[in-house]
Order: C-alpha cells, then structure tokens, then sequence
C-alpha cells in the first residue's frame, strides 16, 4: 500500500513492481517535495516498489 500524507493525504495501489522515481512520477509526485520511505526505511529513486510493499510518501514543510 502507498500512502501519500501532506497537505492532500490518500492511499493508493499498484499492481507490478516499478521503480520509486517512475511510481512517483505516474502518481504527478515530485521528488524534491517528497520523502520516500519503503517498508521503513528510507528509499531512493532507484529503489523497486512491489505490489506488497509499504510506501510512505511524506510531503516537506518549510516556513518560519
């Protein structure tokens, strides 16, 4: 399961395995606005992402 938490938060599926930098891309997410952690621990762009993973992506707040 994905969960995208932000300023929109919402769960998504997938149903083959993709590269994180191309799930994210498919989902219009960017990677400078995101953090990605797979099944705990944190992932890179190149990372494979299975149907039967836990994605967490966590939007980035600045402000002051």
């Amino acid at each position: 399961m994905i969960k995208v938490i932000g300023r929109k938060s919402e769960q998504k599926t997938i149903d083959k395995a993709l590269k994180l930098n191309d799930l994210m891309a498919s989902f219009l997410i960017s990677r400078e606005r995101f953090i990605a952690i797979l099944n705990g621990i944190p992932a890179t762009s190149d990372d494979i992402v299975n149907p039967d993973d836990e994605l967490v992506l966590l939007e980035v707040f600045s402000g002051g």
